[in-house]
């Protein structure tokens, strides 16, 4: 071969090598730009999944197949089961009382003076407290090492909460919780912890229920200093805080009272800070405000046609039914209880239509209790002695008392331009 040809043929194979290699770079975009376009063509929308079946009723009381092991446990007697398209779940009822459980960590429901609306507490260290040992009213307590929690409910919605701390090691820092309903909130007002309904244009805020402030004495009955507080808590929580100041180590056990009430007076009833009652002798001024047109009619005489002569007499005697007008100590002190049975009669009046009946009996013995702890303090045998009173008086009255709307009668005094004060009719 000449050189000629050799040369002649790397040429050749030289154009040959560059035609192929590009015709590759052009059949390499033409491919990319098929593929964009298959995938610019194809379907942008998702498929839509297919419905949810209706709701169906499941048969009723259908035969039921059970596997123990190897055997098999067949039945079709009914099991009363239904159709699984029950009832919705009840709303809230509304609580006359206290609510005590089995375990602490379960909350201890109280009620309040708005309608269905409760309050839960919470103990400290509950998930380690003792299952409750009951006692013969209803109440509880449940135990630990270190603190004992005696839970003592009455009739009316009210009852005490007493803090045992055994011995100087037990925590003298504790941190009662309270879970209050919506669109309320705590505030500590002049010597109580008001529940209060918050404010709104048009619409101040409201007392729902009291918390008094706690109290502390030793086995020698001498006062501890307690520093009351209100701090966060869990979520929905708040807690009532009770810092205990210096305690005698050879005084123990300590007691620490708390004390709840459906109330909607702005007071427990103390005087003071760390009130220990009127001096002996000595009744304690009227913290309940007086009714100024409550009609007292025993004969009758404002009575209107048609109008049951039973349910008239009981709302206007002008004094309490089922029970004493006042409780009065060997040493001559007395808790004056008519003007608080003549507000819950005036309240049963504007049932339902302002108000129920559990509130009107829950007020009751609030504004009762109020005048027990400002006559006698708010512990020893005078204050257990008037607040039994006042719990068996509004145990009557919840049993006995008649219910139901009444109008306000006409006297002489009356003033007709105005409502009543309960916010009642006047009688045609």
């Amino acid at each position: 071969m000449t050189k000629t040809s050799v040369t002649t043929l790397r040429g050749r194979l030289i154009v040959l090598g560059l035609a192929l290699l590009a015709a590759t770079f052009m059949v390499l975009p033409t491919a990319g730009s098929k593929m964009a376009a298959s995938v610019a063509e194809a379907d942008p929308i998702v498929p839509t999944p297919p419905p949810l079946p209706a709701p169906r009723e499941m048969p009723q009381d259908a035969p039921r197949i059970n596997n123990i092991g190897g055997a098999k446990v067949s039945s079709s007697a009914p099991q009363g089961e239904g159709n699984g398209m029950g009832q919705p779940l009840a709303a809230a009822r509304e609580l006359s009382n206290f609510t005590v459980p089995m375990f602490a960590k379960d909350g201890i429901f109280l009620p309040t003076t708005w309608a269905g609306k409760n309050i839960a507490i919470h103990l400290p260290g509950e998930m380690a407290l003792a299952a409750a040992a009951w006692s013969g009213d209803g109440g509880a307590t449940y135990t630990s090492n270190d603190v004992d929690y005696q839970v003592v409910p009455y009739s009316g919605g009210g009852g005490d909460i007493i803090i045992r701390r055994k011995t100087i090691f037990s925590p003298s820092d504790m941190a009662v919780g309270v879970r209050i309903p919506e669109g309320t909130h705590l505030r500590q007002g002049t010597n109580v912890v008001l529940v209060e309904t918050d404010a709104h244009p048009g619409r101040p805020a409201t007392v729902v229920g009291t918390f008094s402030i706690p109290v502390a004495r030793d086995t020698q009955g001498a006062a501890i200093n307690v520093t009351p507080g209100i701090g966060p808590g869990f979520p929905n929580q708040t807690n009532i805080l009770i810092n205990l100041g210096q305690a005698n180590i050879f005084a123990f056990p300590i007691e620490i009272t708390l004390s709840y009430r459906a109330s909607n007076t702005p007071t427990s009833g103390a005087l003071t800070a760390d009130w220990d009652g009127m001096p002996n002798g000595i009744s304690a001024p009227q913290v309940i405000t007086m009714p100024t047109d409550y009609v007292t009619d025993i004969d009758g005489k404002y009575r209107p046609a048609g109008v049951d002569p039973v349910l008239y007499a009981q709302r206007h005697s002008g004094g309490c039914q089922g029970g004493p007008n006042e409780f009065r100590s060997a040493d001559g002190r007395a808790a004056d209880f008519t003007v608080s049975c003549q507000r819950q009669q005036m309240c049963l009046d504007a049932t339902p239509s302002n108000t129920s009946t559990d509130v009107c009996n829950n007020t009751l013995f609030a504004n009762m209790s109020t005048n027990c702890v400002s006559t006698f303090g708010q512990q020893g045998d005078e204050y257990d002695t008037c607040q039994r009173v006042a719990s068996d008086e509004v145990t009557w009255v919840k049993a006995n008392m008649l219910t139901g709307p009444l109008c306000q009668p006409v006297t002489h005094n009356s003033n007709t331009a105005f409502l009543p004060s309960n916010g009642n009719r006047y009688c045609r």
